[in-house]
């Protein structure tokens, strides 16, 4: 029997990257969707553009929803909610700047014959592999989803893929992934530049929460906590631009991380 897949992906900006991403899925992949859903974390026209030539070309294939910015957490939030009120069998979720194999869909169906929970092998521009837990090609069955629920979408930004994906899978449902090597996606993220305010206030306040809140606070906990801390604060004092301003969201992110204040920060947007 033909296994029905629901392809999400979550974009926020890149069009040209989302262009070669909805071009593998649709045109390359070997294996055919029954729909893709993406959701849109901007209003940038080239973005919109793209998506309306992709769905005159496919009519019927492909929707999208623009939203104001819920970051990843929110967006992959949507997109397996939309998945829920379709008919597919299983839903394939990956970021914008992953680039799926044209066999990879395949190969991962080949795999659920083993696992209803599948990652694609992920490799970097550079050809090395990354061994961690992301929206990076993974193929999630129906009734897995039904069962552990949707991602907190509350988080925004960082925690809610190692959340969604390791903790509330593997730790609270004891739902092992496989790992189908055949299945291979290239992950083309390139950080240029400085960090902004917000990405240090995020880090900081799902990392404790998650910590805190969700996974159990054990010596390791307390020692990942200690890393993320003296790290921050290594980049900000010796690497970034406005020093005080980004140590400011440090402190907030800890207040708001152990009161369990979550949500997007509208002010740092």
């Amino acid at each position: 029997m033909v296994k029905k897949v629901f392809a999400v992906v979550v974009t926020y900006n890149r069009p040209v990257l989302l262009e070669n991403c909805i071009q593998a899925i649709l045109v390359s992949s070997t294996y055919k969707i029954s729909h893709l859903y993406i959701v849109v974390n901007d209003k940038n026209n080239a973005t919109l553009e793209i998506i309306q030539k992709f769905s005159k070309l496919y009519p019927g294939l492909v929707s999208f929803k623009t939203f104001d910015n819920v970051g990843p957490a929110g967006g992959f939030f949507f997109g397996l909610e939309k998945f829920l009120e379709s008919s597919s069998d299983y839903v394939w979720l990956m970021d914008d700047d992953i680039i799926p194999e044209p066999d990879c869909l395949q190969n991962l169906i080949a795999c659920t014959e083993k696992n209803s929970y599948v990652f694609s092998k992920v490799l970097k521009n550079s050809g090395g592999e990354v061994r961690a837990f992301g929206w990076w090609g993974i193929l999630i069955s129906r009734t897995i989803v039904q069962r552990v629920g949707l991602p907190i979408k509350d988080f925004f930004y960082w925690k809610e893929d190692t959340e969604y994906l390791q903790n509330r899978m593997i730790r609270k449902f004891q739902i092992i992934p496989y790992r189908c090597k055949t299945a291979v996606v290239k992950h083309l993220h390139n950080r240029e530049g400085k960090r902004p305010n917000w990405y240090y206030y995020y880090t900081i306040r799902n990392t404790l929460y998650y910590r805190m809140k969700i996974f159990p606070l054990n010596k390791k906990g307390v020692i990942i906590l200690l890393k993320v801390f003296i790290g921050t604060f290594y980049n900000i004092l010796l690497k970034e631009p406005q020093k005080l301003d980004k140590i400011k969201f440090v402190f907030l992110g800890v207040v708001h991380g152990m009161a369990g204040k979550l949500g997007k920060l509208e002010r740092l947007h």
